[in-house]
């Protein structure tokens, strides 16, 4: 039998053999052709997004059955969501795991940038734009500075791996930190990007 893999907070990257799924205005968009070719022209957004992907607020419960998924992969979602929100995400991949399911969680490491920020690699004035906590950006135009609450999803919660593998196991996880491209999911290279683990915390949990 097939297995059942989804990709949460897909965003551009879509693998083959994975229902992905996102809720971005873009993903939102993309399923509207006239209104996505115009958003583009504006430069009000740098990923290109499949038409195809699955849509779903990841704030809400999942639509999927108990114990109908295989693996969970989500790469630099988590902390988009409030600390009960990401809680909320959590149990609900739980929910839906099988019983001996994966689950690959992977968010920027806290930890890494307050190392750069004491070693004098992040100026004070620059540390919350390092963290990405807010919505607009110096640099933003008038029309871009407009829209960012629509289009840009800041960092609401940040982990590092120690607590993130807490969280996890008070799910009910068997949850261990683990190296890039060292997973118990299969081809994890199919969906796992390089540029995307750097400086990045990567936890894994088993549902027991």
């Amino acid at each position: 039998m097939e297995q059942v893999k989804l990709n949460l907070g897909c965003g551009s990257e879509t693998p083959d053999g994975w229902i992905n799924v996102d809720y971005s205005l873009g993903a939102r968009i993309a399923k509207l052709p006239i209104i996505s070719n115009l958003i583009k022209a504006l430069g009000l957004f740098k990923l290109e997004w499949d038409k195809d992907i699955y849509l779903h607020d990841l704030r809400k419960p999942f639509p999927w059955g108990d114990e109908t998924i295989d693996m969970i992969y989500s790469s630099h979602t988590l902390e988009h969501l409030s600390k009960t929100e990401g809680q909320h995400f959590l149990k609900e991949s739980y929910r839906v795991l099988k019983r001996g399911g994966v689950v690959r969680i992977i968010v920027p490491d806290l930890e890494s940038f307050v190392k750069r920020y004491i070693d004098g690699d992040i100026p004070a004035d620059d540390f919350l734009d390092s963290l990405q906590v807010g919505y607009t950006a110096d640099a933003d135009s008038f029309l871009k500075a407009t829209f960012a609450p629509f289009v840009r999803f800041p960092h609401k919660c940040m982990y590092d791996s120690k607590g993130l593998q807490s969280l996890m196991e008070g799910v009910g996880y068997s949850a261990s930190s683990k190296k890039a491209f060292e997973s118990e999911i299969e081809r994890i290279e199919d969906i796992e990007i390089e540029s995307r683990i750097v400086g990045a915390v990567i936890v894994e949990g088993i549902k027991v």
